[in-house]
């Protein structure tokens, strides 16, 4: 096999820190986030829950949070992980779907940076 010391001639620095991601990711957070239970021990906040605590942070509206039990969402606690964060989100929309609320911020964001960009409007 080839060794750590090859790699490392062969590879510029960003590479091989990408490679060592890519290897955590392989390796540990990707059999975590693939073990969880969605809506169980993690799942998105529902539209009915969000309406009716509408003081909820902006990071707990559209990431995966930590549930306490079946579809029942822990009132305050986040994933302390943020690459764990992010693989539960990206499972959480895979299961739940993108909500309506979701795809629109999506789209005001997406018109608001077309808007300050310059060009032919096709070619931004």
């Amino acid at each position: 096999g080839v060794g750590e010391a090859e790699m490392r001639r062969a590879l510029t620095d960003d590479a091989f820190k990408l490679l060592n991601l890519t290897r955590d990711w392989l390796v540990s957070l990707l059999p975590h986030v693939l073990g969880k239970a969605s809506r169980v021990s993690f799942g998105l906040l529902s539209a009915s829950f969000l309406r009716s605590h509408p003081t909820t942070p902006l990071s707990r509206r559209v990431l995966a949070v930590p549930f306490v039990g079946k579809d029942c969402p822990s009132e305050s606690s986040q994933f302390s992980h943020p690459d764990v964060a992010i693989g539960l989100t990206i499972l959480a929309y895979r299961y739940e779907k993108l909500r309506w609320a979701d795809f629109m911020r999506v789209m005001r964001e997406l018109r608001a940076e077309l808007s300050v960009q310059i060009g032919p409007y096709k070619l931004r």
